[in-house]
Protein backbone atom coordinates (compact mmCIF):
# COMPACT_ATOMS: atom_id res chain seq x y z
CA UNK A 1 0.00 0.00 0.00
CA UNK A 2 1.65 3.52 -0.63
CA UNK A 3 2.46 5.76 2.15
CA UNK A 4 -0.02 8.21 0.53
CA UNK A 5 -2.89 6.48 0.21
CA UNK A 6 -5.31 5.43 3.22
CA UNK A 7 -6.57 2.33 4.46
CA UNK A 8 -10.34 3.37 3.09
CA UNK A 9 -8.96 4.56 -0.25
CA UNK A 10 -7.52 1.16 -1.46
CA UNK A 11 -10.11 -0.68 0.26
CA UNK A 12 -12.79 1.34 -2.06
CA UNK A 13 -10.52 1.32 -5.02
CA UNK A 14 -10.23 -2.10 -4.66
CA UNK A 15 -13.71 -3.46 -4.04
CA UNK A 16 -15.40 -0.65 -6.29
CA UNK A 17 -15.78 -3.34 -9.58
CA UNK A 18 -16.82 -6.05 -7.21
CA UNK A 19 -19.48 -7.60 -8.81
CA UNK A 20 -22.45 -8.35 -5.70
CA UNK A 21 -25.63 -10.24 -7.01
CA UNK A 22 -25.44 -8.25 -10.34
CA UNK A 23 -24.99 -4.95 -8.51
CA UNK A 24 -21.65 -3.44 -8.42
CA UNK A 25 -20.69 -2.74 -4.74
CA UNK A 26 -19.53 0.89 -5.65
CA UNK A 27 -23.96 0.99 -6.80
CA UNK A 28 -24.75 0.01 -3.24
CA UNK A 29 -26.20 2.50 -1.04
CA UNK A 30 -24.49 3.00 2.17
CA UNK A 31 -25.22 5.85 5.54
CA UNK A 32 -23.24 9.14 4.91
CA UNK A 33 -20.03 8.41 6.38
CA UNK A 34 -20.18 9.93 10.39
CA UNK A 35 -16.05 10.16 10.52
CA UNK A 36 -13.86 12.46 7.85
CA UNK A 37 -11.43 10.13 5.52
CA UNK A 38 -8.43 9.30 7.46
CA UNK A 39 -5.53 11.02 7.17
CA UNK A 40 -2.89 9.96 5.38
CA UNK A 41 -0.54 7.26 6.90
CA UNK A 42 2.60 9.25 6.59
CA UNK A 43 1.09 12.52 8.53
CA UNK A 44 1.05 13.03 12.07
CA UNK A 45 -2.58 14.14 13.55
CA UNK A 46 -3.10 17.17 14.63
CA UNK A 47 -5.50 18.66 16.99
CA UNK A 48 -7.17 15.47 17.82
CA UNK A 49 -8.43 16.02 21.62
CA UNK A 50 -11.30 14.35 21.94
CA UNK A 51 -10.83 10.25 21.04
CA UNK A 52 -14.17 8.57 20.79
CA UNK A 53 -13.40 5.37 21.47
CA UNK A 54 -11.22 3.47 23.99
CA UNK A 55 -9.90 -0.08 23.21
CA UNK A 56 -8.32 -2.06 26.29
CA UNK A 57 -5.80 -4.14 25.48
CA UNK A 58 -4.72 -6.18 28.71
CA UNK A 59 -1.46 -8.02 27.81
CA UNK A 60 0.12 -10.54 30.53
CA UNK A 61 3.91 -11.05 30.62
CA UNK A 62 3.14 -14.61 31.89
CA UNK A 63 1.98 -17.69 29.44
CA UNK A 64 -2.11 -17.80 30.24
CA UNK A 65 -2.34 -21.70 28.97
CA UNK A 66 -0.53 -23.65 31.47
CA UNK A 67 -0.67 -27.08 30.09
CA UNK A 68 -4.14 -27.35 27.80
CA UNK A 69 -5.75 -24.66 29.98
CA UNK A 70 -5.78 -20.81 30.54
CA UNK A 71 -5.13 -20.11 34.28
CA UNK A 72 -7.89 -18.84 35.36
CA UNK A 73 -7.36 -16.58 38.16
CA UNK A 74 -4.85 -14.25 35.66
CA UNK A 75 -7.94 -14.56 33.69
CA UNK A 76 -9.70 -12.98 36.52
CA UNK A 77 -7.14 -10.40 37.18
CA UNK A 78 -6.97 -9.55 33.47
CA UNK A 79 -10.90 -9.14 33.26
CA UNK A 80 -10.55 -7.11 36.37
CA UNK A 81 -7.85 -4.55 34.74
CA UNK A 82 -9.32 -4.73 31.43
CA UNK A 83 -13.17 -3.70 33.00
CA UNK A 84 -12.18 -0.95 35.62
CA UNK A 85 -9.81 0.48 32.59
CA UNK A 86 -12.43 0.81 30.21
CA UNK A 87 -15.36 2.22 32.24
CA UNK A 88 -12.85 4.57 34.59
CA UNK A 89 -13.79 3.08 37.72
CA UNK A 90 -11.60 2.63 40.64
CA UNK A 91 -12.80 -0.73 41.18
CA UNK A 92 -13.90 -4.03 39.33
CA UNK A 93 -17.75 -4.04 41.45
CA UNK A 94 -18.40 -0.58 40.54
CA UNK A 95 -17.33 -1.11 36.72
CA UNK A 96 -19.67 -3.83 36.30
CA UNK A 97 -22.62 -1.95 37.75
CA UNK A 98 -21.65 1.13 35.30
CA UNK A 99 -22.87 -1.35 32.79
CA UNK A 100 -25.23 -3.74 34.15
CA UNK A 101 -28.17 -3.94 37.00
CA UNK A 102 -28.60 -6.94 39.38
CA UNK A 103 -32.20 -7.69 38.22
CA UNK A 104 -31.37 -7.31 34.41
CA UNK A 105 -31.30 -10.76 32.25
CA UNK A 106 -28.02 -10.79 30.46
CA UNK A 107 -26.62 -13.08 27.57
CA UNK A 108 -22.52 -13.97 26.77
CA UNK A 109 -23.06 -14.75 22.67
CA UNK A 110 -19.37 -16.61 22.18
CA UNK A 111 -17.88 -17.57 18.95
CA UNK A 112 -17.26 -21.49 19.52
CA UNK A 113 -15.92 -21.91 15.63
CA UNK A 114 -12.36 -23.61 16.40
CA UNK A 115 -12.61 -22.49 20.50
CA UNK A 116 -11.28 -26.19 21.37
CA UNK A 117 -7.83 -24.69 19.98
CA UNK A 118 -8.26 -20.90 20.58
CA UNK A 119 -9.03 -21.73 24.12
CA UNK A 120 -10.01 -18.96 26.95
CA UNK A 121 -13.53 -19.28 26.37
CA UNK A 122 -15.01 -21.11 29.00
CA UNK A 123 -12.49 -19.25 31.84
CA UNK A 124 -13.51 -15.90 30.70
CA UNK A 125 -17.00 -16.66 30.85
CA UNK A 126 -16.78 -17.55 34.67
CA UNK A 127 -14.64 -14.57 35.46
CA UNK A 128 -17.59 -12.64 33.52
CA UNK A 129 -20.65 -14.86 35.56
CA UNK A 130 -18.54 -14.11 38.92
CA UNK A 131 -18.12 -9.87 38.07
CA UNK A 132 -21.85 -10.69 37.74
CA UNK A 133 -23.24 -12.49 40.32
CA UNK A 134 -20.85 -9.85 42.36
CA UNK A 135 -23.00 -7.29 41.90
CA UNK A 136 -26.28 -9.02 42.66
CA UNK A 137 -27.25 -10.70 39.21
CA UNK A 138 -28.87 -13.99 39.84
CA UNK A 139 -27.20 -17.15 38.19
CA UNK A 140 -30.17 -18.32 36.24
CA UNK A 141 -30.45 -14.78 34.68
CA UNK A 142 -27.39 -15.35 33.08
CA UNK A 143 -27.17 -17.13 29.97
CA UNK A 144 -23.83 -18.02 27.73
CA UNK A 145 -25.00 -19.07 24.48
CA UNK A 146 -23.65 -20.00 20.84
CA UNK A 147 -25.27 -20.64 17.49
CA UNK A 148 -24.57 -24.61 17.27
CA UNK A 149 -23.92 -27.02 20.02
CA UNK A 150 -21.67 -28.96 18.45
CA UNK A 151 -18.92 -26.33 18.40
CA UNK A 152 -20.37 -25.15 21.79
CA UNK A 153 -19.75 -28.50 24.31
CA UNK A 154 -16.42 -28.41 22.66
CA UNK A 155 -15.89 -24.81 24.53
CA UNK A 156 -16.27 -26.80 27.63
CA UNK A 157 -19.53 -26.06 28.28
CA UNK A 158 -22.55 -27.93 29.70
CA UNK A 159 -26.16 -27.97 28.70
CA UNK A 160 -28.02 -26.41 31.27
CA UNK A 161 -31.98 -25.06 30.40
CA UNK A 162 -33.10 -25.70 33.91
CA UNK A 163 -33.82 -22.96 36.45
CA UNK A 164 -30.67 -23.61 38.42
CA UNK A 165 -27.71 -22.11 37.43
CA UNK A 166 -25.92 -20.06 35.02
CA UNK A 167 -28.08 -21.53 31.70
CA UNK A 168 -25.83 -22.61 29.35
CA UNK A 169 -27.40 -24.05 25.75
CA UNK A 170 -27.66 -22.80 22.11
CA UNK A 171 -30.01 -21.61 19.40
CA UNK A 172 -29.94 -24.87 17.30
CA UNK A 173 -30.70 -26.80 19.92
CA UNK A 174 -28.61 -29.48 18.96
CA UNK A 175 -29.87 -30.24 15.67
CA UNK A 176 -27.67 -28.14 13.64
CA UNK A 177 -27.95 -25.92 10.85
CA UNK A 178 -31.82 -27.09 9.86
CA UNK A 179 -32.64 -26.27 13.26
CA UNK A 180 -31.80 -22.92 13.51
CA UNK A 181 -35.03 -21.77 12.66
CA UNK A 182 -36.79 -23.35 14.92
CA UNK A 183 -34.67 -21.93 17.98
CA UNK A 184 -35.23 -18.24 15.94
CA UNK A 185 -37.68 -15.34 16.13
CA UNK A 186 -40.66 -16.37 14.23
CA UNK A 187 -40.70 -12.51 13.51
CA UNK A 188 -38.49 -11.40 10.57
CA UNK A 189 -36.31 -8.60 10.77
CA UNK A 190 -35.22 -6.03 7.66
CA UNK A 191 -31.46 -6.10 7.42
CA UNK A 192 -31.64 -4.52 4.08
CA UNK A 193 -30.29 -6.85 1.98
CA UNK A 194 -32.65 -9.71 2.96
CA UNK A 195 -35.00 -10.64 5.87
CA UNK A 196 -33.16 -12.69 8.94
CA UNK A 197 -34.84 -14.31 11.78
CA UNK A 198 -32.66 -13.88 15.12
CA UNK A 199 -32.14 -16.20 17.87
CA UNK A 200 -34.76 -16.25 20.29
CA UNK A 201 -32.44 -15.91 23.00
CA UNK A 202 -31.43 -12.44 22.03
CA UNK A 203 -34.94 -11.47 20.70
CA UNK A 204 -36.76 -12.93 24.27
CA UNK A 205 -34.46 -14.53 26.72
CA UNK A 206 -32.16 -11.43 27.56
CA UNK A 207 -32.19 -7.88 28.33
CA UNK A 208 -28.41 -7.14 27.12
CA UNK A 209 -25.83 -9.12 25.65
CA UNK A 210 -22.03 -9.24 25.98
CA UNK A 211 -20.46 -10.00 23.14
CA UNK A 212 -17.04 -12.29 23.29
CA UNK A 213 -15.39 -13.08 20.07
CA UNK A 214 -12.21 -14.66 19.07
CA UNK A 215 -9.08 -13.22 17.75
CA UNK A 216 -8.74 -14.70 14.23
CA UNK A 217 -8.50 -14.52 10.32
CA UNK A 218 -11.19 -15.52 8.24
CA UNK A 219 -11.24 -17.16 4.25
CA UNK A 220 -14.29 -14.88 3.03
CA UNK A 221 -14.52 -11.83 5.55
CA UNK A 222 -10.88 -10.72 5.94
CA UNK A 223 -10.60 -11.23 10.16
CA UNK A 224 -13.41 -12.32 12.21
CA UNK A 225 -13.90 -10.94 15.66
CA UNK A 226 -16.85 -8.94 17.06
CA UNK A 227 -18.42 -7.87 14.55
CA UNK A 228 -18.69 -11.36 12.54
CA UNK A 229 -19.36 -12.90 15.65
CA UNK A 230 -22.64 -10.85 16.02
CA UNK A 231 -23.39 -10.66 12.06
CA UNK A 232 -23.48 -14.56 11.33
CA UNK A 233 -23.81 -15.70 15.19
CA UNK A 234 -27.32 -14.72 15.77
CA UNK A 235 -29.07 -15.03 12.44
CA UNK A 236 -30.82 -18.56 11.13
CA UNK A 237 -29.39 -18.60 7.41
CA UNK A 238 -25.79 -16.87 7.76
CA UNK A 239 -24.66 -18.63 4.63
CA UNK A 240 -26.89 -16.21 2.50
CA UNK A 241 -24.84 -13.32 3.75
CA UNK A 242 -21.17 -14.86 2.86
CA UNK A 243 -20.73 -13.19 -0.77
CA UNK A 244 -17.90 -10.36 -1.18
CA UNK A 245 -16.43 -10.76 2.01
CA UNK A 246 -19.91 -10.62 3.83
CA UNK A 247 -19.44 -7.34 3.08
CA UNK A 248 -21.99 -4.94 3.64
CA UNK A 249 -23.80 -7.61 5.12
CA UNK A 250 -21.59 -7.62 8.34
CA UNK A 251 -22.69 -4.09 8.83
CA UNK A 252 -25.98 -4.55 7.93
CA UNK A 253 -27.09 -6.96 10.08
CA UNK A 254 -25.27 -5.75 13.43
CA UNK A 255 -27.09 -2.39 12.43
CA UNK A 256 -30.65 -4.16 13.42
CA UNK A 257 -31.38 -2.37 16.58
CA UNK A 258 -33.00 -5.56 18.29
CA UNK A 259 -29.34 -6.88 18.24
CA UNK A 260 -27.19 -3.41 18.19
CA UNK A 261 -29.52 -1.79 21.12
CA UNK A 262 -28.80 -5.42 23.57
CA UNK A 263 -24.91 -4.83 23.52
CA UNK A 264 -23.28 -3.47 25.69
CA UNK A 265 -19.78 -4.86 25.76
CA UNK A 266 -17.90 -6.19 23.45
CA UNK A 267 -14.98 -8.64 24.22
CA UNK A 268 -12.17 -10.06 22.44
CA UNK A 269 -10.98 -13.44 23.46
CA UNK A 270 -7.34 -12.98 22.50
CA UNK A 271 -5.53 -15.22 24.55
CA UNK A 272 -4.61 -17.70 21.22
CA UNK A 273 -4.61 -15.89 17.87
CA UNK A 274 -5.68 -16.77 14.60
CA UNK A 275 -3.43 -15.21 11.75
CA UNK A 276 -4.04 -17.45 8.76
CA UNK A 277 -6.61 -20.28 7.39
CA UNK A 278 -9.49 -19.29 9.45
CA UNK A 279 -12.31 -19.74 10.79
CA UNK A 280 -10.97 -23.30 11.36
CA UNK A 281 -8.09 -23.08 13.20
CA UNK A 282 -5.17 -25.25 12.68
CA UNK A 283 -2.31 -25.64 15.04
CA UNK A 284 0.92 -24.27 12.65
CA UNK A 285 -0.93 -20.65 12.43
CA UNK A 286 -2.04 -19.67 15.63
CA UNK A 287 0.15 -18.05 18.32
CA UNK A 288 -0.18 -17.23 22.30
CA UNK A 289 -1.35 -13.50 22.05
CA UNK A 290 -1.92 -13.72 25.79
CA UNK A 291 -4.51 -11.09 25.46
CA UNK A 292 -7.71 -10.23 26.05
CA UNK A 293 -9.76 -7.18 24.79
CA UNK A 294 -12.44 -4.77 25.61
CA UNK A 295 -14.59 -2.09 24.26
CA UNK A 296 -17.55 -0.79 24.10
CA UNK A 297 -16.74 -0.12 20.04
CA UNK A 298 -16.95 -3.40 18.10
CA UNK A 299 -15.50 -1.52 14.68
CA UNK A 300 -12.96 0.17 17.09
CA UNK A 301 -11.94 -3.23 18.88
CA UNK A 302 -12.21 -4.77 15.52
CA UNK A 303 -9.87 -2.29 14.03
CA UNK A 304 -7.30 -2.96 16.71
CA UNK A 305 -7.73 -6.59 16.03
CA UNK A 306 -7.08 -6.92 12.56
CA UNK A 307 -4.07 -4.59 13.06
CA UNK A 308 -2.56 -7.30 15.48
CA UNK A 309 -3.15 -9.69 13.10
CA UNK A 310 -1.81 -8.08 10.23
CA UNK A 311 1.21 -7.70 12.41
CA UNK A 312 1.72 -11.26 13.16
CA UNK A 313 1.14 -11.61 9.24
CA UNK A 314 4.25 -9.56 8.70
CA UNK A 315 6.31 -10.95 11.33
CA UNK A 316 5.53 -14.32 9.56
CA UNK A 317 6.48 -12.91 6.02
CA UNK A 318 3.11 -13.26 5.18
CA UNK A 319 1.14 -11.63 2.42
CA UNK A 320 -1.22 -8.15 4.21
CA UNK A 321 -4.70 -8.78 4.85
CA UNK A 322 -4.97 -6.06 2.05
CA UNK A 323 -3.56 -7.42 -0.76
CA UNK A 324 -5.80 -10.93 -0.54
CA UNK A 325 -9.32 -11.16 -2.39
CA UNK A 326 -11.17 -11.77 1.10
CA UNK A 327 -10.59 -8.09 2.75
CA UNK A 328 -11.52 -7.20 5.75
CA UNK A 329 -13.96 -4.17 4.21
CA UNK A 330 -16.98 -4.85 6.43
CA UNK A 331 -15.05 -2.80 9.41
CA UNK A 332 -14.88 0.31 7.23
CA UNK A 333 -18.48 -0.34 6.35
CA UNK A 334 -19.36 -0.36 9.73
CA UNK A 335 -18.23 2.35 10.33
CA UNK A 336 -19.90 4.33 7.30
CA UNK A 337 -23.15 2.52 9.24
CA UNK A 338 -22.58 4.72 12.39
CA UNK A 339 -21.27 1.54 14.00
CA UNK A 340 -18.48 2.52 15.67
CA UNK A 341 -14.75 4.29 14.80
CA UNK A 342 -12.18 2.78 11.89
CA UNK A 343 -10.01 5.40 11.74
CA UNK A 344 -6.98 4.64 14.24
CA UNK A 345 -6.62 8.59 15.01
CA UNK A 346 -10.02 8.57 16.68
CA UNK A 347 -9.15 5.62 18.40
CA UNK A 348 -7.82 5.13 21.82
CA UNK A 349 -5.72 1.91 21.76
CA UNK A 350 -4.61 1.46 25.92
CA UNK A 351 -2.18 -1.43 26.44
CA UNK A 352 -2.05 -2.97 29.57
CA UNK A 353 0.35 -5.23 30.67
CA UNK A 354 0.39 -7.28 33.78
Amino acid sequence: MSKDKTRREFIKETCVNTLLGGVFLSQIPLPPDPIPDDIKTNSTPENITNLQSLVVDVKSRKEIIKGMTPDISLVKQMMDSGITSLTGTDNPKDAWKSLFHEDERIGIKINALGADILAGNYQICWAIVDALKGIGVKENNIIIWEQYQHFFLSSGFKINRSFKGVRTYTTDGGGGKEALDSGSSHREYDSGYGAVKISRILTEEVDSLINLGLLKDHGLAGVSIALKNISHGVISHPDNFHDNSCDPFIAAINSIPVIKDKIKLHICNGIVGLYEGGPMPQRRYVWNNNGIILSKDPVALDTIGMNIIEEKRKEREMVSLFNRPNLPVHIETAAKYGLGVSDLNLISHRVITL
